[in-house]
């Protein structure tokens, strides 16, 4: 019981306390393809990582609902979904902090919008999934 106590309690304090921080860092979000006369910025490279590390944390306590038994009976077949999609985030951020710290642009840009682009599958699919990432975009 205290398992499951923990679990909703998280999923509601990162879905309830973060919405503000989520709908900030969606905004910025919105307006995101990037090219070479428009440049990847640090501060771009960090809004897209917080993006993401606040959507997978909350599909990480889905994950951990569907593995207690609280979620919906189809929550393992959407983690492996979900988990097919974002495997290669970790590579892609490594990727795209080398470029913009060392000014590749027309790199930093090809990442940088491979990412954006991978964030939006993964929440479409979560929508479709009765997943909720937050009100990011």
């Amino acid at each position: 019981m205290k398992k499951l106590a923990l679990v909703f309690g998280l999923s509601a304090a990162l879905a309830f306390g973060g919405c503000s921080t989520l709908q900030t860092i969606g905004t910025g979000l919105s307006l995101v393809t990037k090219s070479i006369s428009n440049p990847v910025t640090k501060a771009e490279e960090v809004q897209v990582e917080i993006a993401i590390d606040a959507a997978v944390k909350l599909l990480q306590t889905y994950k951990a609902a569907c593995q207690a038994g609280n979620a919906d009976v189809n929550c393992r077949a959407n983690v492996a979904q979900i988990q097919a999609q974002t495997r290669n985030v970790p590579a892609l951020i490594n990727q795209l902090r080398n470029f913009v710290d060392n000014n590749d642009q027309v790199n930093a840009t090809v990442v940088y919008n491979q990412l954006v682009a991978l964030y939006g599958n993964v929440k479409s699919f979560a929508v479709t999934a009765g997943v909720n990432i937050g009100n990011l975009p």
